[in-house]
Formats: structure tokens, C-alpha cells, sequence
């Protein structure tokens, strides 16, 4: 181990080779070297210094103070993740998940099928699971291969499981080496939402061609989550009379897409901050902190801003210099800066999810989703009619929802009246009951096939009117509703 002095007249050494010095400086956290700038100037000089002492486990720092020229090296700090276990058991955790807590439960709600059956884990991992783990691992490697592409050792992808509706809190990666200037801050912090905006696009075209008009699915375009104006302009391409329903790979899309506009916010440590950082070097912390409170006022639309910006916040609104602060950008990376701030703009959602109210409620709908309270037939004696109708859980939250008959008297005048079909999502169930029970989650509806048969023969003069009424209940009856059946009796 060299001392003290044999270490400093080292370090001295290789700054010698790259910079004249003329004067140093000891202190207990850097060695300060005062230098000429070279006649080819300081970016390759000092780039081609830091990739030689870094090796060496010493960091350089460039800096101008006074009409002087300093170089400042300190000791590279140790990395605090060796090994890749972690990102291991992370990522095995995160595709657990994923599947079951991301795309079983996107597909069971959009397509009405049980939350574990193996329809809902399949067709939820290949739409939704593997998409959003597609884009946000993506936009980690562009990252990764970009710092690797500088010479700046980086972590590979930590991912972060979470609960329904996404299973994930997304990736990020670790940067052990500071950035050595402004063109790698910029490259390295946009390169992650740039490749998963590339990937994003795609998927989201996709969902929204398998979207579709059909009444009985649980999510709308127009409802929740809230679309992008980029996500909007999409949509044009797929036009389609009536309410749209999201498909879960347009969902995932939308994430895609939102997690680009969250990581480019210019603010702290951000891709966006590294990109402000960047483009306005220390002018950086005012947009940092006007960032910051935006999110705060945006709060009033959607409570979470409040928490993202308070955690912005807390982890630091400064955003730390690049080892040179001294060389500006070229305008060719001036332009991708400013193509950040476009695609910020395109794809932020002020309030990203609509706010839902907590008073349950069941609604009687025609097929189209309009209210109805009665409905209206004729029937010839001796036939049958199938009346259609749906019953939407139109509350916040899942409910099991029972639906009886309340015949009258009806059946002792020879009518026959059975539920036999219902459809919740593409799932079609037939039966023979006069009393159904329906699983139902917020938003989501249930058609329903009631078939009523008329006796062979009427002991009075026809036409005659009667009715019977269809009753929805949850289980604990505290929401009901009733829907009046009307039927005219012809010979």
C-alpha cells in the first residue's frame, strides 16, 4: 500500500500526462490540481484522464473557480452490489407478479373470466404481462448499454414487484461512477425513455386494434385510465361507433407511455432531470423545484402527485454536476433535448386516472348501455320471446350480485320465465334458473337471456296485458334495483 505522499506524487503523475500543472492542493476529501487547459481543449483531454484513473479506483472532477482551472480527484467509491442475485430474485419476483397480479387481473376484468382460471393468467401474461415488462426493461437496458457505451459501470435492471392492477412499481438501474459530462448525462437519461417510447407506440397501436365496441367489458377509453393526447391521437386510426373498450395490451401501452412522461419529468434525479441538468446546468435546480411544485398543485386532480413530488423531494432536488460541467452540449443533442420535452408534453397525463365515487350501485341497461326501468314485448300465445337485457355493477368496487324474478302469479297461469344464457365479457355461460347470482367488478356488466314461454291457451278475450318485475340485489341487500317487465298477450 503506498503512503501518503507516494500516492499523491502517483495521482500527480497521471494529471501530468494529460494536463500542465503548476499547483497542488491537499485536503482531506480531494487532491486539487490547478492546470493549463490544453491548445485541443478540455473534453478529450479530461475524458481521456478520468477513463485512466478510474480504473485506479480514484474520480476526477473538472472545474473552473476564480479564472482558474482545477481538477479535483477523490477516491471512487466501492460498488454496493457485487453480484447480479439480486436482480435475479427481483426480476423472478416481478414476472410472478406480473402475471398474476397484472395480467390475470387486467384480463379477468376486461374479459369477465375468474381471476386464476388459466384463460385470465394465459391471455393476461401474453397481452399486459409481457408488453409492460418488454418496455420497462427495455427503457432499463437503453440505459445500461449507453452508460457502458461511456465507460460508466451501471447495474443491470433492478425490477420491483408490486399489486393489482400493474404487479410492478417498474426498474430502475444503479449507477456506481458519476457521469463524465454533459453529452453522456444527456445520452444516458434520455436513451431510457427514448427506447421505451419506441416500444411503447407499437403496443399501444396493437391494443387499440384489438380494442372494440362491446358494452359488457369493464374499461372505456373515455373512463378510466384518462388518454394521453398522443394515446388520443392514436385512437383516431381505430374509429368505432360507440364507447371503446380498452384491451389489456392497450393498457399496457398506456403505462408504457406514462411511465415515459413520469421519467421525464425535469425534476431531481430524473431521466428528465439528467436531461434539464444537461441543457441548463445549474439553472437546472429552478426548473427542479418548479417541477416540484406543479405536482404539488396538480395534487387537487390526482392525490398521488402529491406523494410523487414529496419523494422527488426527499431523495434531493438537486441534481449532482457531471464530473465536466465545463463543455456545453452540441446543438445536434440540443435538438434530442428538446424532442424530450415534446414527447413529455405528448404523453403526460395531468390526471391519469379519473376519480371514482364509493356509492355502490346496480343499474338495469339496454344493449346499447343506455338506463332502462321496463322493458316491452309482445307474445303470442303458445311461443316464446328472449328479452335481453344487462344488469352494471355501476360502483366503485366488485360486488355479487343476485338477480330473482318476482312473477306474480304468473306462473300459475301457465308461464314459463328462466334465465338461460348469461355473457359477462366474452364469457357465455348458459342456464335454467329463475335466479341467477353474477360476479361483477366496478364497471362491469352482465347481458342476461330471460326467455319467457306463454301458456298454449288464454281463458280470457286477447290482447291482455300483464307483468312481472326482474329484482337486483347484492347479497346483504343494502343496493337494489328493480327492472318492470311489460308483456301483451296475442291469440
Amino acid at each position: 500500500m503506498l503512503s501518503a505522499e507516494a500516492e499523491v506524487e502517483s495521482i500527480r503523475s497521471v494529471v501530468a500526462k494529460h494536463f500542465e500543472v503548476y499547483g497542488v492542493v491537499v485536503t482531506p476529501l480531494a487532491l486539487t490540481f490547478q492546470v493549463r487547459v490544453p491548445p485541443t481543449g478540455i473534453d478529450a483531454t479530461f475524458e481521456a484522464l478520468r477513463l485512466e484513473l478510474v480504473p485506479k479506483d480514484y474520480v476526477p472532477t473538472i472545474t473552473r473557480e476564480k479564472g482558474e482551472t482545477l481538477v479535483h480527484v477523490q477516491r471512487r467509491p466501492k460498488a454496493r452490489f457485487a453480484g447480479r442475485q439480486v436482480n435475479v430474485i427481483l426480476l423472478i419476483l416481478t414476472v410472478l407478479t406480473t402475471v398474476f397480479f397484472g395480467g390475470a387481473w387486467n384480463w379477468s376484468d376486461y374479459a369477465g373470466t375468474p381471476f386464476l382460471s388459466v384463460e385470465s393468467i394465459g391471455y393476461g401474461a401474453l397481452f399486459f404481462s409481457i408488453p409492460l415488462l418488454t418496455i420497462l426493461g427495455s427503457h432499463e437496458m437503453g440505459h445500461y448499454l449507453v452508460a457502458k457505451r461511456y465507460h460508466v459501470h451501471a447495474s443491470l435492471p433492478f425490477f420491483l414487484p408490486s399489486v393489482p392492477p400493474l404487479g410492478t412499481f417498474g426498474a430502475f438501474i444503479s449507477m456506481r461512477d458519476p457521469i463524465p459530462n454533459r453529452r453522456a448525462l444527456l445520452d444516458i437519461g434520455v436513451s431510457g425513455p427514448l427506447v421505451g417510447f419506441a416500444i411503447a407506440i407499437p403496443v399501444t397501436i396493437a391494443g387499440l386494434a384489438l380494442s372494440a365496441v362491446s358494452p359488457t367489458a369493464a374499461h372505456a377509453l373515455t373512463e378510466n385510465p384518462r388518454p394521453s393526447l398522443l394515446f388520443l391521437f392514436l385512437s383516431q386510426f381505430f374509429p368505432l361507433p360507440g364507447p371503446i373498450v380498452q384491451h389489456p395490451l392497450a393498457f399496457a401501452g398506456w403505462v408504457g407511455l406514462f411511465v415515459t412522461a413520469i421519467n421525464l419529468l425535469p425534476a431531481g434525479q430524473l431521466d428528465g432531470g439528467h436531461v434539464a441538468r444537461a441543457l441548463l446546468g445549474r439553472r437546472h435546480f429552478y426548473v427542479s423545484w418548479a417541477a416540484i411544485l406543479i405536482l404539488f398543485g396538480m395534487s387537487t386532480l390526482y392525490a398521488g402527485w402529491f406523494i410523487f413530488g414529496f419523494l422527488i423531494f426527499m431523495l434531493g432536488v438537486r441534481h449532482p454536476p457531471p464530473l465536466n460541467d465545463l463543455t456545453p452540449l452540441d446543438p445536434p443533442r440540443k435538438l434530442i433535448g428538446v424532442a424530450a420535452i415534446v414527447i413529455l408534453l405528448i404523453t403526460f397525463v395531468p390526471q391519469p386516472f379519473a376519480p371514482q365515487g364509493t356509492v355502490r350501485a346496480l343499474t338495469f341497461e339496454a344493449l346499447d348501455g343506455s338506463a332502462i326501468n321496463d322493458i316491452n314485448a309482445t307474445i303470442a300465445v303458445g311461443t316464446s320471446v328472449v328479452l335481453r337485457f344487462a344488469v352494471n355493477n355501476s360502483g366503485p368496487f366488485h360486488q355479487d350480485v343476485v338477480v330473482n324474478l318476482r312473477q306474480y302469479n304468473l306462473e300459475s297461469a301457465g308461464f314459463v320465465i328462466r334465465f338461460v344464457a348469461i355473457q359477462i365479457g366474452t364469457n357465455t355461460t348458459a342456464v335454467n334458473a329463475d335466479t341467477v347470482t353474477l360476479a361483477l367488478n366496478a364497471s362491469q356488466r352482465a347481458v342476461l337471456d330471460l326467455r319467457v314461454t306463454a301458456p298454449a291457451t288464454w281463458p280470457v278475450p286477447l290482447p291482455r296485458d300483464v307483468e312481472f318485475q326482474v329484482h337486483a340485489t347484492t347479497p346483504d341487500e343494502a343496493v337494489a334495483n328493480d327492472l318492470q317487465a311489460k308483456l301483451r298477450v296475442t291469440a
